[in-house]
């Protein structure tokens, strides 16, 4: 299957903003407009803000089609050279019928969002467009205190020169929130903390690569169930799984099931390897019933044990900066990763 890499941006070039899933920039517009400063001030883009950008949750609920229509717009107009998500959701899903597969295949263009975004970058793998998987612009751009660096490099190598090349583990990390309800914290840092690096599992003296496939796993679960927008799974022969989980916290048992169902249809057996993000281990105050530490190792364990009933000896690189923690790597959804296990090396080509 050949893919198309959309142009780098210039500074200068417009980006559409726009709103897939939730509606959060409507409840929290200050969030929001910090988060549109920094795309104009860091990234020297100019955004546009198209209907549904702000549009109240109930509308955006009601309207899947309108959510839909933003995106067929954005791709078509060309005036725009790339599109950012606001944040993600539950139910982007919905929008994914309205959307215009022959549109979009001929005006490739970046996307860049993550979590619920998920939906929009399974539909863009199917087409063969790679996209961005990361940088919403209420969370990351808009982050509290400042933008990280980590994750300014990942969005300007991502967005401005690609390919991203040789990433590295972040030393200190954070899943905290700061209540988006008290525009104090428009200015406050999160809590951050120490980063143990990744984590090689399963790993042998080899060099692995492949092209990259997958997303938020509960995303991702749920479409196993619907097997309405998955490849056709020979497509993913060869391919390396990208995986993290969101502020749902599921399960180890979730996590073990979602892995065992992959075994289970024969779509596991298919991947080269997998690359697995920390974990979002507290929401709003509050934590899984073990505890973070507990609930990180939990979750690690889970995979692990999948594997071996399975007996499937796929190498896991855990502990990675994307998804729901920051700083974060950008993750270059059907772009290719080398993986050296001896070296210790991840570099997205």
């Amino acid at each position: 299957m050949k893919f198309q890499t959309p142009l780098p941006l210039k500074p200068g070039d417009k980006v559409a903003i726009v709103s897939p899933s939730s509606g959060m920039p409507f409840l929290f517009p200050w969030v929001y407009k910090q988060g549109l400063n920094r795309i104009k001030e860091i990234f020297k883009l100019i955004p546009v803000e198209f209907p549904t950008a702000c549009q109240s949750p109930e509308y955006l609920s009601q309207n899947p089609e309108a959510r839909a229509k933003d995106i067929n717009e954005a791709f078509s107009d060309p005036s725009i050279k790339g599109i950012i998500a606001t944040i993600g959701g539950i139910d982007q899903i919905r929008i994914l019928p309205y959307l215009d597969k022959e549109l979009i295949s001929r005006n490739p263009k970046i996307f860049m969002g993550y979590s619920d975004c998920t939906n929009l970058h399974l539909f863009l793998w199917n087409l063969g467009i790679v996209s961005y998987y990361g940088g919403a612009v209420m969370t990351q751009f808009a982050m509290g205190g400042g933008m990280q660096d980590y994750t300014i490099d990942s969005i300007k190598k991502s967005l401005f020169h690609p390919p991203i090349g040789h990433v590295s583990a972040a030393s200190e990390y954070s899943d905290a929130d700061l209540d988006w309800a008290d525009e104090n914290n428009l200015n406050k840092k999160r809590p951050m903390y120490p980063a143990e690096g990744w984590y090689w599992h399963n790993t042998q003296e080899k060099i692995i690569e492949g092209r990259l496939w997958g997303g938020c796993l509960e995303v991702l679960d749920l479409h196993l169930s619907v097997r309405r927008y998955l490849p056709a799974f020979e497509k993913l022969d060869g391919t390396i799984l990208f995986l993290e989980t969101s502020e749902e916290m599921p399960s180890e048992g979730l996590v073990y099931c979602f892995i065992a169902a992959l075994a289970e249809i024969g779509l596991l057996q298919r991947f080269k390897a997998i690359l697995m993000a920390y974990p979002k281990a507290q929401f709003c105050g509050r934590q899984p019933p073990e505890g973070r530490d507990a609930f990180i190792l939990n979750q690690q364990n889970a995979v692990k044990n999948a594997l071996k009933d399975y007996n499937i000896t796929l190498p896991v690189i855990f502990n990675m900066n994307f998804g729901h923690t920051d700083p974060q790597i950008i993750i270059p959804n059907g772009g290719s990763v080398k993986i050296d296990c001896a070296a210790k090396t991840i570099e997205f080509n």
